[in-house]
């Protein structure tokens, strides 16, 4: 077969993919709306948590009698404990006014919010990619299973993922102190933040450092003003309570290094064992990222984006709380990705092709939710496994050439 043959067929079957994947989860999406308009998914954490608030309750947020208070009034059937909102309290100032509407259009508004953080990430993107096929990459930001399970779930993570990109942009525009801030915004999720942090830390980016450390400490007074030295013992006790309930925490349903252990070894005599390893192969994994950024970097050189999107990749494997919708950021490094690829200095061996084949792995339609509802979905960590190690061996080629050179 030729070539020109071999990649009609490769876009062909991508295309269908993507199209079944899109349909896919659009379906599912339609299927929830009655549910998701009553009040299950994780929506509710926000909302509930703003309306405490809105009610002058700050010092009772992580209250498990008050959050379950607040939870009962929804016609979702009561576990032995709420869904805990269990972020940094400041992370609910975007969902104060949404809190005094109802839950269905307070829902309906965040999703809308959220279709346009996306429309935006595009915005910005793009450009940057240099790309004919604009269309296709913006299908498939949306065709991808995280992206829906976000939209569904009514989660954070597409705005989560926005500050990380506004990060990317800001280092690329030289405005190294504007990174800084707008990292630290991010600290809600502070496992999803801090490894990005440690590599401009190794890459001595002095500026977003300090502005980063200082950013943290005011959301730290704000958020401890906010509910006072007893609303932080109570958040430690709620963290602490967590693994205790399956259908908030289940290790083997998370697309990391954690669940991936979990799935290959399922038993439960070897939990210490397993604590251990992830532990350990976590440690390795952010070992050689924070080695990869070591010394200055120049944002103009294509390694650049190639350390960014290793490290966005390092930090879903390593996380140890990591749920499907929380894969979004990984849409910023197969964009990347692919934009290195089809630039003029790229150098091209096995990445191209490992690539392309990752991305037929990424679209195959049902296999998440089957992996989900098998809780199973720590196999989900494959795939990002798999462009960790072709990220990493980039990387150290074109360091090698540069040190040649």
């Amino acid at each position: 077969m030729s070539n020109n043959k071999i990649v009609k067929l490769y876009r062909l079957t991508l295309a269908t993919l993507v199209a079944a994947s899109l349909i896919f989860h659009i379906a599912i999406l339609w299927e929830s709306r009655k549910h998701i308009a009553a009040g299950y998914g994780d929506f509710i954490i926000f909302y509930t948590g703003a309306q405490i608030v809105n009610d002058g309750k700050s010092a009772e947020l992580y209250n498990v009698q008050t959050q379950n208070a607040y939870q009962a009034k929804f016609d979702v059937p009561q576990l032995e404990w709420p869904l805990p909102f269990n972020h940094a309290p400041y992370e609910l100032f975007p969902f104060l006014p949404l809190a005094r509407l109802s839950y269905p259009v307070a829902h309906g508004i965040w999703t809308g919010l959220n279709l346009l953080i996306l429309a935006v990430m595009l915005w910005w993107l793009l450009p940057y990619v240099h790309s004919p096929h604009t269309l296709f990459i913006s299908v498939l930001f949306f065709a991808w299973f995280p992206t829906m399970e976000t939209l569904r779930m009514g989660q954070d993570s597409i705005m989560s993922t926005a500050l990380m990109l506004a990060v990317f942009v800001a280092l690329k525009q030289k405005r190294d102190r504007l990174a800084g801030f707008l990292l630290a915004l991010g600290l809600y999720k502070p496992q999803l933040v801090l490894p990005m942090a440690g590599a401009l830390l190794v890459a001595r980016r002095w500026n977003t450092v300090r502005v980063f450390s200082v950013t943290g400490v005011i959301l730290v007074l704000v958020s401890v003003g906010m509910v006072g030295w007893q609303g932080v013992l109570d958040f430690v006790s709620i963290l602490r309570l967590m693994d205790r309930y399956s259908y908030i925490i289940f290790p083997a349903n998370m697309p990391n290094i954690r669940g991936l252990l979990y799935d290959l070894f399922q038993t439960g005599n070897l939990e210490s064992l397993l604590i251990a390893a992830t532990v350990a192969v976590s440690a390795v994994l952010f070992g050689l990222c924070m080695y990869l950024w070591r010394g200055e970097f120049d944002v103009l050189d294509p390694a650049f984006d190639l350390q960014f999107s290793l490290t966005i990749v390092t930090t879903v494997l390593i996380s140890y709380h990591l749920y499907p919708h929380d894969l979004f950021p990984v849409a910023l490094s197969l964009i990347l990705i692919f934009r290195y690829i089809n630039a003029d200095d790229a150098i091209h061996g096995a990445l191209p092709r490992v690539f392309l084949f990752l991305l037929i792995i990424l679209f195959l339609p049902v296999i998440p939710r089957y992996l989900i509802d098998a809780k199973s979905f720590g196999w989900g960590a494959l795939p990002s496994l798999l462009l960790y190690v072709i990220l990493t061996q980039e990387i150290f080629k074109r360091q090698r050439m540069i040190r040649a050179a």
